[in-house]
């Protein structure tokens, strides 16, 4: 004998609360176009962008080749103030920490800059992409919001807050990141003559990390 009667359980089942609306275009019903794939139809489309995509290659090679660089390395420079070691062995001694170390590099030229001239710096065995380096940072300080010692973020640790005379002062900015700072400084000057060649340190960093991401705090 069948019975009609329901379960306690589907009696007392919720509906779902997070399902899409009754809608052809969130029930994918709409109509579609699934074409098939065959080889006398894909290889034609494949030659067709290859062949869009040549003047744009062309471009960019010729802009590439167009792009002059001259690349030289300081890190066996010598130190003016004793020549008979570089800068990298003076500062392989734990006891010339937080001396400076002067030296010169001569760079030549093979053929004439014209334009903008950008300088930059690049570093070798400098890995950045530790987590626990990463993480060693606080998002809200370097936003400029006043943080006290407390509020810091404990991923910080231990470069996050120092006491001096019993009191308890926080790092500003806090963080590995912010104690391996590169802080090497650079002159050009022209050879023979020690003119100072000028070189421009504004305008050079993104609007999103002036006005956003890094910020002093109110006043200050």
């Amino acid at each position: 004998m069948a019975s009609n009667d329901q379960s306690p359980m589907d009696s007392t089942e919720a509906k779902p609360s997070r399902r899409p609306k009754d809608t052809k275009f969130k029930q994918q019903k709409l109509p579609a176009w699934q074409p098939i794939l065959t080889a006398n139809t894909v290889l034609p489309a494949f030659f067709a962008i290859g062949i869009a995509f040549i003047p744009l290659g062309v471009a960019l090679l010729v802009t590439s080749n167009n792009v002059k660089e001259k690349v030289f390395d300081y890190t066996q420079c010598k130190n003016i103030a004793d020549q008979s070691q570089t800068c990298a062995e003076f500062f392989s001694n734990i006891s010339n920490t937080g001396q400076t170390c002067v030296c010169n590099e001569t760079v030549t030229l093979d053929s004439k800059f014209e334009g903008t001239v950008y300088m930059y710096y690049g570093l070798t065995n400098f890995y950045q992409n530790h987590r626990r380096y990463v993480r060693s940072r606080d998002d809200n300080q370097l936003h400029g919001y006043d943080i006290g010692p407390g509020d810091l973020n404990q991923d910080c640790d231990p470069y996050r807050t120092t006491s001096v005379n019993g009191t308890t002062y926080g790092y500003a900015p806090c963080g590995a990141i912010a104690n391996s700072l590169f802080n090497d400084s650079f002159t050009l000057t022209y050879l023979g003559s020690n003119t100072v060649v000028s070189v421009l340190n504004t305008g050079i960093a993104w609007v999103s990390d002036k006005s956003v991401k890094f910020r002093n705090p109110a006043g200050k």
